[in-house]
């Protein structure tokens, strides 16, 4: 074979491989597709109890733990009994406590945040005592009941949902104890609450007027979108990864309702 020949078959075999390297998957096929979830049929469960705002697993992930408007924690069996409640004191004197978010961190400890005054408080094991840990940011133009509406413990880090005006994710980082803002939530309407994923990394995100549960990454880039209009107004919500399934509060039915998920 002549040089020519055998400097042709190397141009061609290069052109064939970046051909097969353009067509791999960005990042050069370490990044995994992302696989929805498939939604089984969703059960509910009555409360006789209004103002249900946020939802968590409890601390032995044997139950729900419930955050009430008015400073109140639900604790639930998985069979949707109301087995204990709690009162939380009001701080300062206050008249009034909005709870409205509460998040179980890998470490055990809670959290639950106030949407009127935007507070973070650290929930004593007890569950009726709160521990004030931050006052965050309070935007120009924003009204107390568009505040604070969820919140979600990650690695060092919690995750908070500002409602709307703006509907914007905050971080606050429980070693520096700064707040910072994660990324503001344009493709929603009403923020109604936030889940850190521990099996994940990812965050989810339910919005009370549109009926969806957003699914994304901590840098709010959104993974995928479902429907739960089986829930009217979907104010908190809590995954069972042991149980697969997701749990919803809604203060509009006073239902618990839970889905199985695969």
């Amino acid at each position: 074979m002549s040089f020519k020949h055998i400097f042709v078959c190397i141009l061609a075999v290069a052109s064939l491989n970046s051909c097969l390297r353009d067509d791999e998957p960005s990042g050069g096929g370490d990044t995994p597709e992302y696989k929805a979830y498939t939604l089984g049929t969703p059960s509910s469960f009555e409360t006789k109890l209004e103002g249900l705002s946020a939802i968590c697993m409890n601390e032995t992930g044997d139950g729900l733990l419930v955050a009430e408007d008015n400073g109140h924690i639900y604790e639930f069996g998985l069979d949707g009994q109301l087995k204990n409640t709690y009162t939380v004191p009001k701080p300062d004197g206050r008249s009034k406590v909005d709870l409205e978010g509460i998040a179980l961190s890998a470490d055990g400890k809670l959290y639950v945040c106030e949407e009127r005054y935007r507070e973070v408080y650290l929930l004593g094991a007890d569950h009726k005592t709160i521990t004030l840990l931050s006052t965050g940011p309070t935007e120009a133009n924003s009204e107390e009941n568009q505040g604070y509406e969820g919140i979600a413990a990650g690695d060092g880090v919690l995750y908070i949902a500002n409602q709307s005006k703006p509907k914007r994710v905050y971080t606050y980082s429980l070693i520096t104890k700064e707040w910072a803002t994660a990324f503001d939530a344009e493709w929603a309407t009403s923020l109604s609450d936030i889940l850190y994923d521990k099996e994940d990394g990812t965050l989810w995100i339910t919005d009370a007027k549109t009926q969806k549960l957003t699914h994304l990454k901590t840098d709010g880039t959104v993974l995928h979108t479902y429907d739960i209009s089986f829930v009217k107004k979907p104010e908190g919500f809590c995954k069972d990864p042991v149980n697969k399934k997701f749990w919803f509060v809604c203060d509009q039915t006073s239902r618990l309702y839970s889905v199985s998920y695969q």
